[in-house]
């Protein structure tokens, strides 16, 4: 549904994209990930039709963005990142404007703006100036907008900003149901711990893809060391002891925590508890520290 071949891009003197090619099949809801100017909100707004490429090419539903603009624009629905300023106007007028931009009028223009209003739990607050909504309240109005037009393809500029708990569960579903529903999400994700909404992973360093594959540990993470974390309070020494059959280089970091590097495919992190337990220490928890798909950066 998305192919980038050879993108490349520059924002003044500085080369933001250099040679990134990726495919994003329909249905793959897959999350960006990428140190802070790795190039991720560029890619998106290049693929949204929103900046112009410097070489190579990006097509969606088969549109090139280079070519054909306007169609891409309306096979997509883009949440770019936080706008400097909001337009002086109410929430309700925003949503009007956007669907108005998007070709729909009269009867399917009031329901695209109702239901992007429910979404965005403002259909009590639509005669409310944006610029007073609380932070969270204007990213949802933000991704209701992107949504407006039905589109094919979402393009996420880190939807989880600003987001509280109940806001950020709800977007997961949003984004889960998504792609159960055939839609492509391309998501630049910021956060160190990508939701597992996600289908897909897709690392991105200095302009270029430096990994992607299916958003699970053994699939994208085969080949490396990872470290691997075991909660044990009062009882570290005892549990890197016996994880030491399995991680050599299992050791105590405090009283209460035993780490080891690992590869995930080889050495499964559920190994290394049933060591521990089997040795007789109890375990409190255990994970992958700092999580894993932060350690595909390091």
């Amino acid at each position: 549904m998305i192919r980038f071949h050879d993108t490349a891009l520059r924002l003044g003197d500085r080369r933001v994209l250099d040679g990134f090619s990726l495919d994003v099949p329909a249905g793959h809801a897959v999350a960006l990930i990428g140190r802070t100017g790795s190039g991720k909100s560029a890619l998106l707004a290049a693929a949204a039709a929103a900046l112009p490429l410097s070489g190579g090419e990006i097509t969606v539903g088969g549109r090139s963005v280079s070519h054909e603009a306007a169609a891409v624009r309306r096979l997509v629905g883009y949440l770019p990142g936080r706008p400097a300023a909001w337009p002086p106007c109410r929430a309700g007028e925003f949503l009007e404007l956007a669907a108005v931009s998007a070709g729909l009028v009269g009867k399917p223009l009031r329901l695209a703006v109702a239901r992007a209003l429910d979404l965005a739990g403002l259909r009590d607050r639509s005669a409310e100036p944006i610029d007073t909504l609380p932070e969270g309240s204007g990213r949802r109005l933000l991704v209701a907008r992107a949504l407006l037009h039905d589109p094919q393809v979402l393009l996420l500029d880190d939807p989880f900003t600003a987001l509280d708990p109940v806001d950020r569960t709800a977007t997961e579903e949003l984004i889960h149901d998504a792609h159960l529903m055939g839609r492509t999400v391309l998501a630049a994700v910021d956060d160190a711990d990508v939701p597992s909404c996600f289908t897909h992973l897709a690392v991105l360093a200095a302009g270029r893809l430096s990994a992607s594959g299916p958003a699970d540990v053994t699939a994208s993470a085969a080949g490396r060391r990872l470290r691997f974390r075991v909660t044990c309070p009062g009882r570290a020494n005892d549990a890197a002891h016996a994880m030491r059959s399995l991680a050599g280089d299992a050791r105590a970091t405090d009283f209460d925590h035993a780490e080891a590097t690992i590869d995930p495919a080889v050495v499964p992190g559920s190994r290394l508890v049933a060591a521990a337990v089997a040795a007789g220490v109890p375990v409190e928890a255990a994970g992958f520290h700092p999580a894993w798909t932060a350690q595909l950066l390091d």
